[in-house]
């Protein structure tokens, strides 16, 4: 920290020189929703604190702007932000082209905003489709990206989305160090990563409200009392709609059941979210007594209610991540949180298939109340983004650079590598013939020779010798490269000195033959010598039946 405190010292004063201590830096923040705008709050409360430093614009789309979901923008004017600019980019529909549309027509209405305010640098949070469109605008319009929360891992569609945006972004803000080593694995600048931790932890670990009771009542109910209650958050998982709502009905069912009064909060604007709604409603949980089914709860009041609740069920990011501040228990369900880094307080049901299973871990965890965790935050996030936005030097090249890690060098090929079919000479010494032939690579016989396998020692050599070299020449004419040669032979062989050490009476003369010297003298190719057994072996491998398989035996038949 102190060593982070004096590099930006130095970085602030070099940038306020070569800016003439005049320019400020011009931040445009752009919020989708309401999850965002909990992480994204904290740090816009903190550019607005400094106007020597900063101007901020805000740019609110997505479902901040839909009635459905609360019209959540609203929260953001009573934080006392002046929006500039509201884009209505959601594209109602069912199924995932609509959130494909919703993409298209944020990237057809970003570009005017953004020559308007021509920020020097847009913040980004997250792993939403509306981001990607924001990162991809940006990108290509020349303006700077700072991604917060890039690094980590989870389940569906927003893992791509999150790395895309890291790929599109020129700096980056993550919570934890796994997120931090996955960005430099991921050939990101170390001199551009920042691990801050989580915004929202500057709020969370921060939030004392003596009047909390208050907030409980006004949501859930007079007769309500601490740890006595359930908040559950649960979002269509894109890449497999029919599973996910399936599991929300599960666990609907398995919440009635254990017949505690719960806080249902409606999902997020995906793919299949209509339907999550249909099923909320068909099961009547809007007029069910023990449940209350809102779009929005204010984040302020979110935090209470989940830090005295007696259990969060769900599949939120907010579960396995804010609600580890207060050691509530969680219940994480599905698949769309896998990968996240997890406090002792969550309890994972990934194949939510049955609903005595997610009863059963309501059960479990439900009134427990864990140690306090910290693995996304220490509260102090924002004044480090702060220091680490001042420290960004506009007049630094724009395009970013990757940090690959070291590779071995291409061999160049030449042209004729290219057009020419790399192959071998392939030689086998049989009881009855002697068989030459044009192998390729991938173990095509391009052209064969056979003859009979000569009596004497010297007439067997000369003929492997003549019919090599007509080969070899006949390649040149069929477009191939010979690269060396093969021989299989019948026999026992050492096959590291090229050596036959003696054969079957059916060879004859065919005892202790060095086939390594003449051969490769004759064609100045490398050559290899085996036994034909072991060479059909090594063929099947490569080629043939034994592909793919660990152990098995070849057996061959011939003269004899």
């Amino acid at each position: 920290e102190v060593y982070f405190k004096n590099l930006s010292k130095q970085k602030q004063k070099k940038v306020m020189e070569k800016n003439g201590n005049s320019h400020k830096l011009r931040v445009c923040v752009a919020t989708c929703n309401r999850a965002d705008y909990s992480k994204l709050a904290p740090i816009m409360f903190g550019i607005k604190a400094e106007p020597q430093f900063f101007e901020l614009d805000v740019v609110v789309l997505g479902s901040h702007l839909i009635d459905d979901y609360g019209n959540t923008y609203r929260m953001i004017e009573q934080d006392d932000f002046d929006i500039h600019t509201r884009l209505h980019t959601i594209v109602r529909g069912e199924d995932e082209a609509a959130m494909v549309e919703s993409v298209g027509l944020a990237l057809v209405k970003l570009p005017d905003v953004l020559n308007r305010l021509k920020p020097d640098i847009m913040i980004v949070h997250g792993d939403r489709f509306d981001a990607l469109a924001l990162a991809t605008s940006a990108a290509l319009m020349n303006i700077r990206i700072l991604h917060i929360e890039g690094g980590e891992v989870s389940g569906t569609i927003d893992d791509s989305i999150r790395h895309a945006i890291t790929k599109l972004a020129h700096y980056h803000v993550c919570c934890t160090r796994s997120a931090e080593q996955h960005l430099i694995a991921m050939c990101e600048d170390h001199d551009r990563i920042l691990l801050a931790g989580c915004p929202s932890y500057d709020k969370l670990l921060s939030a004392k409200n003596k009047d909390y009771m208050s907030i409980i009542c006004m949501w859930l109910g007079e007769d309500v009392k601490t740890r006595d209650y359930i908040v559950a958050l649960q979002h269509p998982v894109t890449t497999d709609i029919k599973h996910s709502i399936k599991m929300f009905e599960l666990t609907l069912d398995a919440l009635i059941s254990f017949n505690k009064r719960t806080l249902v909060l409606f999902p997020n604007v995906d793919a299949g979210d209509k339907e999550m709604v249909r099923v909320m409603r068909k099961k009547g949980i809007e007029h069910h007594p023990n449940f209350r089914a809102v779009k929005h709860v204010p984040f302020d009041q979110f935090i209470q209610l989940v830090a005295h609740a007696g259990c969060m069920i769900g599949n939120s990011s907010c579960g396995v991540r804010e609600v580890g501040a207060f050691g509530t228990p969680v219940i994480n369900l599905g698949t769309r949180q896998t990968g996240r880094e997890t406090g002792e307080n969550v309890l994972h049901v990934r194949d939510a298939d049955t609903q005595d299973k997610i009863l059963h871990a309501l059960q479990l965890q439900f009134g427990k109340q864990y140690p306090c965790s910290k693995i996304y935050g220490d509260g102090n996030a924002v004044p480090r983004i702060l220091k680490f936005l001042k420290s960004i030097d506009l007049k630094e090249p724009l395009q970013k650079k990757f940090c690959f890690p070291p590779v071995k060098d291409n061999i160049s090929q030449d042209i004729d590598h290219i057009l020419e079919t790399q192959s071998a000479l392939a030689v086998d010494l049989g009881g009855t013939n002697l068989r030459v032939a044009i192998v390729s690579m991938k173990g095509e016989i391009v052209k064969k020779y056979t003859q009979l396998n000569p009596k004497t020692y010297e007439d067997r050599l000369e003929l492997i010798l003549k019919m090599c070299v007509e080969a070899a020449s006949e390649a040149v004419n069929v477009n191939c490269r010979i690269l060396g040669v093969g021989i299989s032979t019948g026999g026992r062989v050492n096959p590291r000195e090229g050596i036959v050490l003696h054969s079957t009476k059916l060879i004859q003369e065919w005892s202790s033959v060095d086939l390594r010297t003449p051969i490769p003298d004759a064609l100045h190719l490398p050559v290899w010598v085996d036994n034909d057994g072991n060479c059909a072996a090594l063929a099947e491998r490569k080629f043939g039946h034994g592909k793919g398989i660990e152990n098995f035996v070849t057996l061959i038949t011939g003269t004899g």
